[in-house]
């Protein structure tokens, strides 16, 4: 008589098997991993631009809320451009009516400086400080699609004239001593113009 053992077929023996397969490639996927990474490079910004992740949370604060503001701008004047043959870049006080910040006065406009705003130009907005707190004194140039934001980083800077300024020109801000504001650590993304 043969006495012979018969192991179950209950897949035990290939479950070790494909744990251990996939074990391997997670482990051999890991050690890779930082191989296969592409490294962006880092642009030398110009001296008169600076990196949104070099502000303080007070001027990011404003930034976000002008980058909101500024798409809503650029509706109102493609809105006026279709109601009317010229179009109208949008008054502050059609802003504040309908409650754009940070044009409009209310708790978050005084924690942020009180900004006074004006409509210097076609589509260029100045926000002026008026207070010892919160963010700088800020330009929004809403020309383009994608806007262009200018802060005045110390006191030096010239502010714009609506009386005298009768052509914008990034130069002059420049000269003036403002900073413009670069997203992504690049200065010729889409997000700033070249000078």
């Amino acid at each position: 008589m043969i006495r012979q053992t018969v192991r179950s077929d209950n897949g035990d023996r290939e479950g070790k098997w494909v744990a251990l397969c996939i074990g391997l490639i997670l482990l051999v996927s890991f050690v890779l991993l930082p191989y296969h990474q592409t490294k962006q490079p880092k642009s030398v910004l110009l001296s008169h631009q600076v990196s949104i992740t070099d502000l303080a949370a007070e001027e990011i604060a404003m930034i976000a809320e002008l980058r909101l503001a500024h798409e809503e701008i650029r509706n109102l004047y493609q809105d006026s451009q279709l109601s009317a043959a010229i179009g109208q870049w949008p008054q502050i006080s059609e802003l504040q009516e309908f409650w754009i910040a940070p044009f409009v006065k209310d708790k978050s406009w005084e924690r942020k400086g009180r900004h006074q705003w004006a409509l210097i130009t076609d589509a260029i907005y100045q926000g002026v400080r008026t207070d010892d707190k919160g963010s700088m004194s800020v330009v929004l140039n809403s020309h383009s699609a994608s806007p262009d934001i200018w802060l005045a980083m110390n006191d030096n800077v010239s502010l714009l004239d609506a009386n005298t300024l009768r052509d914008f020109d990034e130069k002059h801000l420049i000269d003036n001593g403002w900073t413009q504001i670069v997203f992504n650590d690049s200065p010729n993304n889409n997000e700033s113009h070249n000078h």
